[in-house]
Formats: structure tokens, sequence, C-alpha cells
């Protein structure tokens, strides 16, 4: 069922080292945080819907979650994609609170929670505009191109949806509902779509390009934030009082509250690999965890099992992310 199964996006963990690694009164925290939150209630959102579609236990749906598709020159992301051999459908799925209401003149949603507003961009034109790019993906890849539906999905099953000037839905907003009515939703897809548009084997092609097409390549967030490298901290910091700790003889010790640990560059070194690049060189780690000794650094680095190009002083290491 779960072709494509849904892990914690790598943002919320890029988002958590850069909180680790700047200084506390870095001007550029404060939004960092709001989107580490955003980000967080995102993916706690997908997972509610994962709760309903689990219910789909029927063969004939291959779910994928969280796709990041090529289209030239650029990438699209779906949060979920339902495929079957009648029809395919996309879900853009929201955890937003609060009363919803939809302007269709304007193309825009606004959100009213404890009295302040705030305005998103139109989910159904969001779920539009994927629609029409994987379309294009299917036809780049000599794909069958099936029928292709869409739905946004709230995940919140507190929050309000209305229509500016309206007491319904109206088309095509009719199209956005709360996730506990998704299972309803895919019923009457089936009724709609009763004969097959894909055969097995275009079926096992499909899935095969939308698995391997899927993008994992690193993308450095410190460019988001217009970061540079040099802002983050050198160095191995307490995590009991977050002063600098030091290496003495094979373990790291605080002077400030007496804390040490033999591991606690584990931390730091999986920051460097979100935050900077996926590999790393021993000058390199000497540089971010402020060592002299090339051995002990390579010591360090032996000890994470990671995979290594290259041989002795040019030697690289490097971190998968999946």
């Amino acid at each position: 069922m779960f072709a494509k199964d849904r892990v914690k996006p790598v943002k919320i963990d890029q988002n958590e080292a850069l909180l680790r690694g700047l200084v506390d009164n870095h001007p550029k925290i404060p939004l960092i945080e709001q989107d580490f939150k955003k980000r967080k209630a995102g993916f706690n959102g997908e997972k509610a819907v994962d709760y309903q579609l689990s219910f789909l236990t029927d063969k004939k749906y291959m779910i994928f979650n969280d796709l990041k598709l090529p289209l030239t020159p650029h990438h699209f992301q779906i949060d979920s994609l339902l495929f079957t051999p009648y029809y395919t459908l996309i879900l853009e799925i929201k955890n937003i609170s609060g009363t919803l209401t939809i302007d269709s003149e304007f193309n825009q949603l606004t959100k009213n929670y404890n009295g302040i507003e705030t305005g998103f961009l139109d989910p159904i034109m969001q779920a539009q505009r994927q629609k029409l790019f994987l379309q294009r993906f299917f036809y780049d890849y000599n794909l069958v191109i099936p029928p292709i539906e869409y739905l946004v999905v709230i995940s919140n099953p507190n929050t309000i949806l209305k229509m500016a000037n309206r007491q319904t839905l109206q088309p095509p907003y009719d199209k956005i509902i709360h996730a506990q009515n998704l299972i309803r939703e895919i019923s009457k897809l089936n009724s709609i779509y009763p004969e097959e548009k894909v055969n097995k084997r275009e079926l096992r092609k499909i899935k095969k390009v939308l698995l391997n097409k899927h993008d994992t390549n690193f993308t450095s967030i410190l460019n988001t934030y217009g970061i540079n490298e040099e802002e983050l901290q050198r160095g191995v910091y307490c995590e009991i009082c977050s002063e600098k700790m030091e290496r003495v003889y094979g373990t790291w010790s605080c002077s400030s509250c007496k804390f040490s640990s033999k591991r606690a560059h584990e931390q730091k070194i999986e920051d460097y690999f979100l935050l900077i690049k996926p590999f790393i060189t021993n000058k390199e780690l000497r540089k971010f965890l402020d060592l002299e000794s090339r051995k002990t650094a390579e010591k360090i680095l032996n000890s994470l099992n990671l995979k290594t190009t290259g041989s002795t002083k040019a030697t690289i290491y490097h971190k998968e992310f999946h």
C-alpha cells in the first residue's frame, strides 16, 4: 500500500541544527524558529492524514508520500500521491488551526486564530498547479497519464472552513476537506472511475520511475537564510550549561559544570552534515570541532562508520541522506 513511506523532513533537522549552531542573539533566529514550528506542524498534519490512508487495505492503492520530482529546470513536491489503476489522486495537506475563509475573487485563504488574521496562498491553485506539473512529468517520462484528481486535506479536525460571502464551499473549493472525510471522498472517486486506465506492467513502470526520480540530493539551508558558514560556532558545546568543552584524553570535558562525555562530538558532526555538506575531510573536521590533532580527528571519523572515498590525507567521509 505505502509504496513510499513518509519520513521526518530533513529540513526540520536542518532547522534544529541551525538553531544549535548559531549564537543566541543571531538576528535570523526568530525567522528560523518560526519556520521550524511551521515545518513540525506540517509534518504532524501529514502523519494524521497517513493514519486515514492506512485504512485503505486494498492492494489496488499505491501511496507515495513526500515526493520531490524533477520538472526542468526545477522540482515540484507532492505531500501524498495515491495511485490506482483507475485514477491518481494528489493530496495537498494543510495543518492550519482556527477559522479559514476562502476568497475566490482574490485567490486567497485567510486564517483567523485568536483574533489574528493571516493570509495564505490559495491551496486549490497550489493543487491545480501540482496536477499540471504531474501531467507534464508523466509526459516527459513517457508514462501513461491516468485521470488526475486532487484534494486539499485539512488535518486539524477543529478547523472551521467557510467561503467569503457564501454559506457553503463552492466548486472547486468543495475539494477542500477535513482528513476524517478522506476515505469517503476516495470512495466517491472509485465510483466515478470504474474502468481500468493503467495495466499492471504500466503500473510497475510508473512506480519505478516515481521512486527513482524522487530527489534526495542535499540542499543547503544556509543559502535559504543567507547565512555564511563562518557564522556557525566552532567547537563542541556542553549539553548541560552550553559552555564550550575541551578534548582531554579522549573525553570532552566542561570546565564550567564539570560534565564530561566521550560522544559529545557526534551531534556536532551530524550538524555539519545537515548544514554544510554531506561529506567531510579530516581538515574540515578539525576546523569545525576546533581540534588541533589530526590523529584525534581521524579516530573520531573512523568511529562513525561512514562511507569513505580516497585514501590517507585525501580521505573523504560521506553521510548518506534518504
